[in-house]
């Protein structure tokens, strides 16, 4: 018997009842009431403690450097002893974290949490303004970075202690600057305090992937972190009450995901550590995104699971020798953080033999949590952003901030316990983001449908008004990724005197393909109405351009269109 939408609806309500495992109760968080998962870890330093009885089942792999969780919280100890007795590191201090991900990254996270420090992870991909905004905004006093990061700040006056961490024996580091390895090996053995944490302390705080100016710390609670990672656990559980569990294949024997996004990511931070950390799984961590790299790993190190932005995960199944990888172990698939491109959820369904596609939408500001789906609920409607969590609210609203009927589009705003309290000392900033108290305004376009699916169609700032019509550029977009020769294109206006604004699509054809404006043209004319055609079409022979969170860059995309009509001029 096929499963419904009104059969996932009705299983959503049963999973969170009363005296189920994801109950759901009412809390009160920094005066507010909310609702929230009852059993859910109260704060993260019972997520880390808990996740010592793994012991020496392996925790990460990493090049050739293969971790257990003994092995892990042993090095963790001895960090944090020396974080709390020989750095001064307290309760609420600020600990900068900027490196690629690798298990120091890991490390440096867990122990400066346990003594209490509040985390800030640092855009690893940023310049070197951007890496000394962040440190000197968030107050911090301590930087834990690798050697690419540290030659950023290297002479700057920035005020803070710092460790380097994977550094070169004959590394040129300044006086007083710490090798990661010699901290490690001066807290060996010794006792540090774990701290006394409360659900509303603050615990982290994460630097948003805006597209324009400094972005801004978005600070979150112990409770928003436990209860987001029991949110994942929730959709998991639902997902095997509607279609059952999934059994290991392809010689694979126990969860292992591929770790492709950020750990300075929310996406990252809960699905790349939390999540495999709290359930003994085995991550696989790469130095840098590589999409035959990835396929050697699957391969070797039977991955499970892969979650990543659609357009690493397009790349990745678009590999011409994508074949001549065993890829078999792979269960679930995961494109998320973006809007999911037409074909994408067939591509995965061609290439990996019908794993658990999932899908998402969720925000810094909500520690990731939105709306979700995976399985059977990914099924039902793949072009969907999920079902909403049952800890979120969501409503949309028009430009007067009226709300909108359910399945008529307009703002997304969230309530829920996973929402930022704020963003770190910018009160401007969340006077203009937050209203009715606490909704959160989140800038983007779309509507929950009558079924209970959510969908994205856009972002208020990316609105085209052309001849007083409003032009959504994720619809055209997605119209654009149904012709199989488009791999990535992104739409966006430019001023035009005749009708105010104008479209432009800037297009990376599929590579091996060839592509034309007539062709591409004539195929959007076929399922668009002609004023939704963009006037300019332009195309890139090289991927256009991403942000630190892999999601295409429309801000740098527009700027590349600009130069190179003003270059031709």
């Amino acid at each position: 018997m096929a499963i419904t939408a009104a059969d996932v609806q009705a299983k959503r309500m049963e999973s969170f009842g009363e005296g189920e495992f994801f109950e759901i109760e009412d809390v009160e968080l920094d005066g507010y009431t909310y609702k929230a998962y009852k059993h859910a870890p109260k704060t993260v330093i019972d997520i880390l403690q808990n996740a010592r009885n793994h012991g020496d089942i392996e925790f990460i792999v990493y090049e050739d450097e293969r971790y257990t969780y003994d092995r892990f919280y042993a090095v963790v100890d001895a960090m944090a002893a020396s974080l709390q007795n020989d750095f001064g590191i307290g309760k609420g201090d600020r600990v900068a974290i900027a490196m690629r991900n690798c298990p120091e990254w890991s490390i440096s996270y867990t122990a400066a949490t346990l003594i209490g420090a509040v985390v800030v992870p640092v855009n690893s991909w940023g310049k070197s303004e951007e890496l000394q905004y962040a440190i000197t905004d968030s107050g911090s006093s301590l930087l834990i970075c690798d050697p690419s990061r540290y030659k950023l700040i290297q002479d700057a006056n920035l005020g803070v202690k710092v460790i380097v961490a994977a550094a070169d024996a004959d590394a040129d580091l300044a006086e007083g600057v710490a090798r990661f390895e010699q901290v490690v090996a001066a807290g060996e053995g010794k006792p540090y305090q774990v701290v006394d944490a409360s659900p509303e302390d603050h615990c982290v705080i994460l630097y948003t992937s805006g597209s324009t100016g400094f972005p801004k710390g978005v600070v979150h609670h112990h409770m928003a972190i436990a209860q987001s990672l029991f949110n994942m656990m929730w959709l998991g559980f639902l997902v095997m009450g509607l279609e059952g569990p999934r059994k290991f294949k392809g010689g694979a024997e126990r969860e292992t995901p591929l770790l492709t996004v950020p750990l300075f990511h929310a996406t990252g931070l809960l699905s790349g550590f939390y999540l495999p950390l709290s359930t003994g799984q085995k991550v696989v961590m790469m130095y840098k995104w590589d999409s035959i790299k990835a396929l050697e790993l699957i391969q070797r190190e039977k991955v499970t699971s892969l979650a990543s932005v659609p357009a690493i995960i397009q790349d990745f199944l678009s590999q011409p020798n994508f074949d001549d990888y065993d890829t078999s172990s792979l269960i679930r698939v995961s494109a998320a953080g973006a809007a999911t491109p037409a074909g994408l959820p067939e591509l995965i369904q061609e290439k990996t033999g019908k794993p658990s596609r999932s899908a998402g939408y969720g925000m810094t500001e909500t520690v990731a949590v939105g709306s979700t789906m995976s399985g059977v609920i990914f099924d039902l409607k793949p072009e969907a952003s999920g079902i909403v969590s049952p800890i979120m609210q969501m409503r949309s609203v028009d430009p007067e901030g009226n709300i909108l009927p359910q399945g008529v589009p307009g703002e997304i705003e969230f309530y829920g316990v996973c929402v930022t309290p704020g963003y770190w000392e910018k009160p401007e900033a969340n006077a203009q983001t937050f209203v009715d108290g606490r909704w959160l305004k989140t800038g983007d376009v779309g509507m929950v449908d009558d079924e209970g699916f959510v969908h994205i169609t856009g972002r208020i700032k990316e609105i085209v008004i052309r001849g007083g019509e409003n032009i959504y550029p994720g619809e055209i977009e997605h119209a654009a990724y149904e012709l199989d020769k488009v791999h990535e294109v992104v739409v966006f206006g430019e001023p035009d005197e005749a009708m105010g604004e104008e479209m432009v699509m800037m297009v990376y054809p599929r590579p091996g393909m060839s592509l034309d404006e007539d062709e591409l043209r004539d195929f959007l004319k076929q399922r668009l109405a002609s004023y939704k055609v963009p006037k300019t079409i332009m195309f890139s022979d090289t991927p256009l351009p991403r942000n630190a969170s892999e999601k295409l860059h429309k801000l740098k995309a527009r700027e590349k269109y600009l130069e190179e009509k003003q270059a031709t001029a």
